[in-house]
């Protein structure tokens, strides 16, 4: 049983999303209205997954992501909701950490299943998400050096992760891009959950320096 708490600011929100997230498997053991009150509470309930709105009265989710990270009983899953992509606190929760996200007027898809995708490795990644991620990526200058070889570096993304950008960003459904590579939507996912790590990774080492945000 997967273990949930939510953050949200209108407590009749929160009843409507505790009734979308009954599903078997899932379990809501708390909410809270502020980041505060979550973070006070959040140790002892000892949740799997976090789903919070993107802005509380007390701040905004993104800023709040790592200190999630800090609990004695190791870091909860993280997920946020939107109202549409057009939101760039959507892009900077991911970038921060987040695992994952659901559109509020998403109707192809419920929440309880998008949350279980998360808990099981996957990351959902929308055609703007993609198209956004996928400029940073061809932006970047990847430069030799003795320490890391630039074909060697963990971090830069291989020309199987830009081909599954461009598949996305040009409408493909996870599904699909997992049929035509003879694989599961879950292994798909799980390659877009390692291009969010990418992403956000933030190193210096010697002559070699690498910024994504």
């Amino acid at each position: 049983m997967s273990r949930l708490f939510l953050i949200a600011n209108d407590p009749l929100a929160a009843s409507s999303l505790r009734t979308s997230l009954e599903s078997p498997g899932l379990q809501v053991v708390g909410w809270a209205t502020t980041l505060a009150q979550a973070c006070e509470t959040i140790e002892d309930l000892k949740p799997n997954l976090v789903l919070s709105d993107l802005e509380l009265v007390d701040g905004p989710f993104a800023d709040w992501i790592g200190e999630f990270g800090k609990s004695r009983y190791g870091r909860p899953m993280t997920m946020v909701l939107a109202a549409s992509f057009a939101d760039g606190r959507v892009m900077e929760a991911m970038r921060q950490g987040a695992d994952g996200y659901h559109l509020l007027s998403d109707a192809t898809e419920s929440l309880a299943s998008a949350v279980k995708k998360v808990l099981a490795g996957e990351a959902p990644m929308a055609p703007e998400i993609a198209s956004e991620i996928l400029e940073y990526f061809e932006e970047m200058t990847w430069e030799r050096s003795n320490f890391v070889a630039e074909t060697q570096n963990t971090l830069r993304p291989s020309d199987g992760d830009l081909h599954l950008l461009r598949l996305i960003a040009d409408g493909r459904s996870l599904g699909q891009i997992a049929r035509d590579a003879q694989t599961t939507p879950n292994a798909i996912g799980q390659r877009v959950r390692l291009l969010y790590r990418k992403l956000r990774y933030d190193t210096s080492a010697a002559t070699l320096t690498l910024k994504l945000l």
